[in-house]
């Protein structure tokens, strides 16, 4: 059975990347390029907002489209909007399919959640972790890894000064996140190893939000005199167009994680937007990173820290003949993580979980 609509009610706003790239882009993609129409809607206290919400979870609730399907993003919060899509999802449950890419049980209160995990017809997860998880609950769990953006930017040169490049949402979050916060991966494994770095280097660090992390940072590697932290502001996190070419000035790409559940149930979204442009990469050894982290092909894999110094010594050290084949390695398996296999993936999984109307 074709699926022809998607009521798709996603967590937060644009400025979450996972609204961004599970909902808002491959939603785009679909409609441009597969015929398939949607609705896309997210919690919004403007009357304009509000009022779009009443219009389509009504049409969803009473008025559902033929071979539509609804997709419940992420959500674990308890407020109103949640509790009408719980409404919606009993009265429609053999039409739902639940998204989810974290480990939100961890983090959250857990009712809400597992309200979606056993009420939806189907779950799909970004990892093989969480797939274990909501398989306590529901059977019928996918894995729909998150793709890149489409984009046509490639690494073509090397930088005089090596440029290590971090993307992310740097920050402890609340208490509970601290403990496998990016912020605390950053200052417990990757910087440390760059302080005892002795050339010269740019760090590049894209997603310090708080503007009174920046002071810490440049104190940090203040008796550094051979290492620039070059930290851009006033970003526009609600597209993404800019930032792929702004990966492509990295000449490495990291990712320090913590040996966390929360960590190991993550997609390796930050590897793969390296990956995309060519980059190679260096990560831990932690959750998804070693399904598209090739070790020695592409970039490394690494146990601890120190790992991470070496990997940084040994592809600054390469020829460019030798980098620029790790970085069409990079390249090569993009088609993994594109946003056609996660449309791909997403038609798949929904076929099966929509109730023809009568």
């Amino acid at each position: 059975m074709e699926i022809k609509h998607i009521y798709w009610f996603a967590p937060y706003n644009l400025k979450s990347p996972s609204t961004r790239y599970r909902g808002y882009y491959p939603l785009k993609v679909l409609r441009k390029e597969y015929g398939i129409d949607s609705d896309f809607i997210f919690p919004d206290r403007n009357k304009a907002g509000a009022w779009n919400f009443i219009k389509v979870y009504f049409r969803a609730l009473f008025f559902r489209k033929k071979n539509s399907i609804i997709v419940i993003q992420k959500i674990c919060s308890n407020r109103i909007y949640t509790n009408l899509l719980k409404v919606l999802v009993v009265l429609q449950s053999k039409n739902t399919l639940y998204d989810i890419d974290d480990a939100e049980y961890l983090r959250q209160d857990v009712k809400t959640l597992h309200f979606f995990l056993k009420k939806c017809k189907k779950i799909s997860v970004g990892s093989y972790a969480l797939k274990e998880y909501c398989e306590n609950f529901n059977k019928n769990v996918f894995i729909l890894t998150t793709p890149v953006l489409e984009h046509n930017e490639h690494k073509e040169k090397r930088n005089v000064i090596p440029n290590i490049g971090w993307v992310g949402d740097f920050g402890n979050g609340n208490d509970i996140s601290k403990d496998f916060s990016h912020k605390k991966n950053l200052f417990t494994i990757l910087f440390p190893q760059i302080k005892e770095l002795t050339m010269p280097i740019i760090l590049t660090l894209i997603g310090v939000k708080n503007k009174n992390d920046i002071p810490e940072i440049v104190d940090y590697f203040k008796d550094n005199s051979n290492i620039k932290v070059n930290i851009p502001t006033n970003l526009n996190w609600e597209k993404d167009e800019w930032l792929y070419s702004e990966i492509k000035k990295f000449d490495i790409g990291v990712s320090p994680l913590s040996d966390h559940l929360f960590n190991v149930s993550k997609s390796a979204f930050k590897a793969k937007q390296y990956l995309s442009v060519g980059i190679p990469t260096i990560a831990s050894d932690v959750g998804e990173n070693n399904k598209f982290i090739k070790h020695n092909k592409n970039g490394y894999l690494c146990k601890n820290g120190s790992d991470f110094k070496n990997a940084i010594i040994n592809i600054l050290k390469m020829t460019d003949y030798k980098y620029f084949e790790f970085s069409k390695n990079a390249i090569s398996n993009k088609k993994d993580f594109s946003m056609k296999n996660y449309c791909d993936s997403l038609i798949g999984i929904s076929k099966n979980a929509i109730q023809q109307k009568i």
